[in-house]
């Protein structure tokens, strides 16, 4: 009896029939499908799915409500209601992310310049409004609040008041009836945020972007130029316009852990005015408030490209006081001796 010789090549397998010298080629199914699937695979383009834009966020609404804030949901148009009733208009605001705490500043009540800091627990039925610092200081340019609940700020100096610098209220001192307040920086600062651990946080002056070691009193300069810094959630980024003063057209995004690349945003307007930068609480968005024709208008910018997409869009118009309450990234890293790159250094 004759028999058939049967061999295998890459998947296929071939017959030679001894009587009518033909090569007969099967297909070996199971590793062949694998192939295949590998093959279109690598020739589809991949596809992107951009992650929706979600979160619980505490604003001023832009309406003749000045003395309250409000809470929405980003995901749920007109969802927003009413939260909190101030006796005070807030002009800056800081929410205590994952937390309890909220910060607001505002005009002294008596004085005619300068700011106080309040505090308050937005998960007590009837909370307190705490004045913090009660008239101690003249103008509060910025302020956060940790996740642990330590309260920055930075403050500028007119009249017998402390010196121009930045501020440490530490969360134990905030049951007291006078917290103690601590000089952590004399000098110049606007913009100021927390890291995500809480051991470092990013501050703007006329010459730059800088951030701040809490535990070795080290800074770091990131740019020459550039206001309104902000981490990024999982900390591996920091977001800063280019400009405090003037209009600002663009957004850079910088990496803080690995090699010191950077990215740019440009904003939706040709002229806006910048009023500061947010992070998403999933860290995929960069969210930019500018102001347009005397209309405050929010946007969210995804870092990894795409559309700008506008969101809390209240009553016809934008808010430009507002913060989130939760973030969506557990754990953070901490920057790297990268940041010791210049902005000057980056753009060669």
């Amino acid at each position: 009896m004759m028999r058939w010789n049967v061999s295998k090549i890459a998947g296929f397998k071939i017959d030679v029939d001894p009587i009518h010298n033909l090569i007969v080629v099967g297909v070996i199914m199971r590793p062949f499908f694998k192939f295949l699937c590998l093959c279109l695979t690598s020739l589809l383009p991949l596809a992107t799915v951009q992650a929706e834009l979600t979160g619980e966020i505490i604003f001023r609404p832009p309406i003749n409500a000045f003395n309250e804030l409000w809470v929405t949901n980003v995901e749920k148009a007109r969802d927003d209601r009413p939260f909190f009733n101030l006796r005070y208009s807030p002009e800056g605001l800081a929410v205590q992310a994952n937390g309890n705490l909220v910060v607001t500043t505002t005009l002294h009540d008596q004085l005619s310049f300068g700011n106080d800091i309040y505090l308050f627990d937005k998960k007590v039925d009837f909370p307190k409004v705490r004045d913090l610092t009660r008239q101690q200081f003249s103008l509060i340019w910025g302020l956060d609040i940790s996740q642990n609940g330590d309260i920055v700020f930075t403050h500028e100096r007119i009249g017998p008041a402390p010196a121009t610098g930045i501020y440490l209220i530490l969360k134990h001192e905030l049951t007291k009836l006078r917290p103690k307040v601590q000089l952590l920086k004399e000098g110049e600062a606007y913009s100021v945020e927390w890291s995500s651990s809480g051991r470092h946080i990013v501050y703007d002056t006329s010459d730059g972007v800088c951030i701040f070691n809490i535990l070795t009193q080290e800074v770091l300069q990131i740019s020459r130029d550039g206001a309104y810094p902000a981490f990024s959630p999982d900390g591996r980024y920091l977001a800063f316009t280019h400009s405090r003063w003037a209009n600002t057209y663009k957004i850079s995004i910088v990496s803080l852990t690995g090699r010191p690349n950077l990215k740019t945003v440009e904003t939706q307007e040709a002229e806006p005015g910048s009023f500061g930068l947010k992070w998403s609480p999933d860290g995929q968005y960069v969210v930019y408030t500018i102001e347009v024709d005397g209309v405050y208008r929010n946007f969210a910018a995804p870092i990894n490209g795409g559309p700008h997409e506008e969101f809390l869009d209240k009553h016809g118009e934008g808010v430009w006081l507002f913060d989130w309450t939760h973030t969506d990234v557990p754990y953070a890293v901490e920057p790297t001796n990268k940041l010791t790159t210049l902005w000057g250094k980056l753009k060669q």
